[in-house]
């Protein structure tokens, strides 16, 4: 398994931990859907499809219905790549706080509904367009873990 810690744990520290499933695939263009959100302090953000895991639902279930509710878009998941993790602050609340990303490589079937999330929206991004927009760092070392492994599937 390919894995990658990013931030600093600092020791002493009690993090909130969250464990959540993202998927990246790529149309016919070799662009990537991500989701396109605003923050506590109203900045845009954009993160990878997924989210937390609930009541111990396996890693694709999650992907699956996240990826309904994020963007309306049906997606298949296929290969467990890689996990990443990332040690931070977040700001608004002054939170420690530990994310825990487990990434898989999908399919991008069609879009199937309107998002039941409120204020996301289904944006596509090229690997370049990724790499500076996506928000959190472990996800950006995904995008190209997935690009990198996963390309020839297409």
């Amino acid at each position: 398994m390919i894995e990658k810690t990013f931030g600093y744990r600092k020791p002493d520290v009690i993090y909130k931990e969250r464990v959540g499933a993202y998927g990246v695939g790529f149309d016919a263009n070799g662009k990537i859907p991500v989701v396109m959100t605003h923050i506590k302090n109203g900045e845009t953000a954009y993160f990878l499809l997924g989210g937390g895991i609930e009541n111990n639902e396996k890693h694709t279930d999650c992907i699956i219905r996240e990826c309904i509710e994020e963007a309306g878009l049906s997606v298949t998941p296929k290969d467990f790549i890689c996990k990443g993790d990332f040690y931070h602050i977040i700001e608004q609340t002054k939170t420690d706080f530990h994310g825990i990303g487990y990434f898989y490589f999908i399919k991008i079937n069609e879009i199937v509904a309107e998002p039941t999330e409120p204020d996301h929206s289904l944006v596509w991004l090229t690997i370049e367009q990724a790499r500076e927009k996506l928000f959190l760092p472990h996800q950006i070392w995904a995008v190209e873990e997935i690009y990198k492994n996963c390309i020839k599937k297409i």
